[in-house]
């Protein structure tokens, strides 16, 4: 071989060493996480490690999520003010090996004056409360999430009772999942009374047909029971009702998670 077929010969073979080198750094890089962008509000907070938080979330067109928020709990964290129970924010997730870790956060309402209201707070950590123990994983509940936010927004405003928030979002609750009862008349005879009934799980009952158990409801209870269940959302919470009525919109709507749920909500015990 000559001198020219020489150096040709070299520099083929350094261009060719060169680009396997490349091909092995390609190989090398890792591929990038996949992100979720999502609207979320924080139902429950766990400490984890020596500074970050796990996080349940109840989010947009994702439903239930569980989340990790690395350094959350430093008090520069630029994560501390959207890791906190009843915060709803922006955020973006890296999805990790069986979890999915925060990465960005911007909160859009911390609904701070729940901390200014002893029965306002007491009535907004039932509404999580509610939302934590029946929420499915990978199930939608945009629904719910409104209905959850719609009730911390009055209780963060102090407008309205506290009782009388927490008793709508109750009975809308389970009119979400198809299990409001009938309000248009007595579920057993159908006569549609404006003096004062009973209500069971199915619904109203006329005081000729009183059953075993239910709750007595008053003709303002009727009509505050119709309007709820009849109306949009935000007109939903929206009505005057004295203290007894208030009281028994509040006894129909335990009556009705007893009914349907045989498990204990720990946050109706300071109600």
């Amino acid at each position: 071989m000559n001198a020219v077929g020489s150096n040709l010969h070299c520099l083929v073979t350094l261009r060719c060493t060169l680009h396997i080198g490349k091909a092995a750094e390609i190989t090398r890089i890792k591929k990038p996480m996949e992100s979720i962008k999502t609207r979320g509000l924080v139902l429950k907070e766990y400490e984890a490690g020596e500074s970050d938080k796990r996080l349940l979330l109840l989010c947009k067109e994702h439903g239930r999520m569980m989340i990790y928020a690395r350094g959350a709990r430093k008090p520069k964290s630029k994560f501390m003010a959207s890791a906190q129970l009843f915060t709803y924010s922006d955020f973006v997730l890296t999805a990790g090996r069986g979890f999915h870790a925060l990465a960005q956060a911007q909160v859009i309402e911390s609904f701070y004056g729940l901390r200014t209201d002893y029965d306002a707070l007491t009535a907004a950590h039932l509404v999580v409360e509610v939302c934590e123990k029946t929420l499915l994983e990978d199930t939608q509940c945009d629904e719910l999430l409104l209905l959850a936010l719609k009730a911390l927004g009055y209780l963060n405003k102090q407008k309205l009772p506290p009782l009388q928030v927490a008793s709508v979002f109750f009975i809308r609750f389970f009119a979400y999942y198809g299990l409001a009862p009938e309000t248009q008349g007595c579920t057993v005879c159908g006569e549609i009374a404006d003096t004062e009934m009973y209500i069971s799980a199915e619904g109203l009952i006329c005081r000729i047909h009183k059953p075993g158990y239910g709750i007595r409801l008053s003709q303002a209870g009727v009509y505050a029971l119709r309007h709820i269940l009849g109306r949009e959302l935000t007109g939903a919470f929206l009505f005057n009702a004295r203290d007894d009525v208030i009281k028994e919109l509040w006894e129909t709507s335990q009556m009705l998670w007893r009914c349907h749920f045989d498990w204990k909500l720990k946050t109706t015990e300071f109600i």
